[in-house]
């Protein structure tokens, strides 16, 4: 098996079924996490290696990473982030190393005969999860690499998330805010009752960041329901002082009873010092004695999460972010009025089926130009339609079929450049400035 048929063979159920299905199906039609439970719980049978699950709409990625950093000072740590830059293998790491080609083709196949007998008694429009393949195979990765901590980002949503049926301890839950609403639902209690499904009554501690108040609501009667522990922002942690620096910023983490100062992040946004000191308060429970400042901040200062406000070029400077909403495009700005700029050419490639209507209403008003462009992965959807429905609504745009004109385009405008897009369009960004 070569790798691209590995990485075939992840998504050939789910192709197959998918042809089956009304495009407006909810998760809760088409996703059966019931059939990879028994296979993930044989993988993970009589483990009580500290596992972290992290959801949320925004940020779970980030904050998954860093709390993989913190707690490689403490042994080995196995991450299974989604979606992946570059290349499949980044889905699954050990100590930020990601899983070879040889180990990745050689699990994809162990990972293909466990499900045999599933794949055999699926019927019509009934599929094998793609994310219920990967746990699969990261489990065993981490087994082969005899970790002592495992970190999961959950997908878009929870309660029907294979993800959810690894036995974790630790449950992280980012703020969270209408998104995925043909999947998970068309309001806050839907979307918030679905990721609160990542409390299930085992774990020691659940993280909650800042939520709005309906959602926290949903989040505080879940886990009076399941009889979990809950430390939420604003209470039991939170940032203060956020400054920028060069190549980062600094803030203090506030934990409990204890301050940490002058915690640096090579990252930008407020959101992201919210997303420090909640892997931070995270990793200190799990380390508890050796939770040793100075390794963490040492970890810290080592965070590389690409395509999440990061700077690409300083002539002209040119910032890259994987934004597809209206809530993710006011991050950006907020680091935009934090770094004083207020004038940008603005780069913008988001499918159709996404938000890009609330992403340039967002960030019309700091553009001197909006320019329009698609990434070449051909499974997403571009067209016409954008330039009309954002002319229609008084956002005047130019549009380009391919990311160098784009790019062209937006540097004879003398201006910084803010580039915000789909995952394949940070993809395309990433090859293009570092040559990849």
């Amino acid at each position: 098996m070569t790798r691209a048929e590995a990485e075939n063979y992840i998504y050939e159920s789910y192709l197959k079924a998918e042809k089956e299905w009304d495009y407006s199906m909810p998760d809760s039609k088409k996703r059966h996490p019931e059939f990879s439970k028994p296979i993930l719980e044989s993988l993970n049978q009589n483990s009580r290696i500290p596992t972290v699950l992290v959801t949320g709409s925004k940020g779970k990625g980030s904050v998954a990473c860093m709390i993989a950093q913190i707690l490689s000072g403490s042994g080995n740590v196995g991450l299974m982030t989604s979606p992946h830059i570059l290349k499949f293998n980044e889905r699954f790491r050990v100590n930020g190393n990601c899983i070879t080609d040889e180990e990745f083709c050689e699990l994809t196949e162990k990972t293909k005969e466990l499900f045999v007998p599933v794949r055999a008694s699926l019927k019509s429009g009934e599929c094998i999860s793609p994310i219920g393949l990967q746990c699969a195979l990261a489990l065993q990765f981490f087994s082969n690499h005899h970790t002592d901590y495992r970190v999961f980002e959950c997908g878009k949503g929870v309660k029907y998330d294979d993800v959810n049926q690894i036995f974790h301890e630790y449950a992280v839950i980012n703020s969270i805010f209408l998104e995925h609403t043909r999947e998970l639902g068309n309001t806050f209690f839907e979307i918030a009752k679905d990721k609160a499904s990542i409390m299930t009554g085992d774990q020691k501690c659940v993280y909650v960041a800042r939520q709005s108040e309906e959602v926290l609501e949903v989040l505080l009667q879940r886990a009076e329901e399941t009889n979990a522990k809950m430390k939420c922002y604003g209470m039991d942690f939170w940032e203060e002082n956020v400054r920028f620096c060069e190549n980062g910023m600094l803030f203090d983490a506030f934990i409990g009873d204890r301050i940490y100062k002058d915690v640096f992040l090579p990252l930008l946004g407020r959101h992201q010092a919210q997303n420090g000191v909640l892997a931070m308060t995270v990793c200190l429970d799990i380390l508890q004695k050796d939770f040793h400042i100075d390794g963490v901040m040492d970890k810290l200062k080592n965070v590389k999460w690409p395509g999440r406000m990061e700077i690409l070029d300083n002539n002209p400077l040119t910032i890259l972010d994987a934004c597809i909403n209206k809530e993710s495009a006011s991050l950006v700005l907020d680091v935009l009025k934090e770094m004083k700029i207020s004038k940008v050419t603005a780069i913008v490639g988001i499918p159709d089926d996404k938000d890009f209507l609330g992403v340039v209403t967002t960030i019309s008003p700091f553009s001197s130009k909006v320019i329009l462009t698609k990434s070449s992965n051909k499974h997403y959807i571009f067209t016409k339609k954008q330039t009309q429905i954002l002319e229609e609504n008084g956002y005047p745009n130019i549009c380009f079929k391919e990311l160098p004109d784009a790019l062209a385009c937006a540097k004879k405008e003398k201006l910084p450049i803010i580039i915000l897009g789909t995952t394949s369009l940070i993809a395309d960004v990433e090859k293009r400035y570092h040559q990849l």
